[in-house]
């Protein structure tokens, strides 16, 4: 008997979606009172926006609650879907992101972390941009043939170039540090609002018979 076709998705990568609970939005005003980088010194604001002076916020006292809610789900991301063998995850920077009007983030990925986040707060408000992922032969200096496309494209995963999530406060997703990701220009009069984050594993990397261990 003839198999009939069939299409297999190969190495797939996965995006955690979820919503933080409403009890943790008391820490929003708490966020707004953050002291925001804006000058050209510090912050490239025409391709990076505004970002929090501090960049270590989920480990200060007031975000305690918050901060042990996310290592959770990021345990539960890295262990149940990603099968990592790292019983606890740390944060490594965090920090909040504003996007005023016109201004956007270009396409980058984060280093030196494991798993990355964003958390958004904010206006309610579905025009705002959230995030673009990115593909990575269309992002990078990869050996790679631009065929010819049909119009609709974007409606098949295997052809479309990046995936979109929309902006909706209490968000929260979770991705791989290596995956490529951008945000939109905001055309809102509003402002986006993001926490960001990397985490790592609480003992290193790597692994000891492999000689790859990297202990902290």
């Amino acid at each position: 008997m003839q198999i009939e076709p069939q299409i297999l998705d190969l190495f797939p990568t996965p995006l955690y979606v979820t919503e933080l609970p409403l009890k943790y939005s008391s820490i929003l005003p708490w966020f707004f009172k953050q002291e925001m980088l804006s000058d050209p010194e510090h912050v490239d604001q025409s391709n990076y926006g505004q970002r929090s002076k501090n960049s270590y916020i989920l480990n200060e006292p007031e975000a305690s609650g918050l901060a042990e809610y996310i290592l959770g789900e990021v345990e539960n991301f890295a262990q149940n879907t990603l099968h990592f063998d790292y019983p606890k995850f740390k944060f490594g920077q965090s920090w909040l992101s504003f996007k005023l009007p016109g201004q956007l983030h270009t396409i980058h990925s984060h280093p030196n972390s494991l798993i990355s986040g964003v958390f958004y707060f904010g206006d309610e408000d579905e025009s705002i941009p959230a995030i673009k992922f990115h593909k990575i032969t269309t992002t990078q200096n990869v050996i790679y043939i631009s065929p010819k496309y049909k119009p609709n494209k974007g409606k098949s995963k295997y052809a479309s170039e990046f995936f979109s999530i929309n902006y909706k406060p209490g968000l929260l997703l979770l991705f791989p540090s290596y995956l490529y990701h951008s945000v939109p220009i905001n055309k809102t009069d509003k402002v986006r609002c993001s926490l960001a984050f990397n985490s790592i594993p609480v003992d290193g990397f790597g692994q000891e018979q492999t000689l790859t261990e990297l202990k902290f």
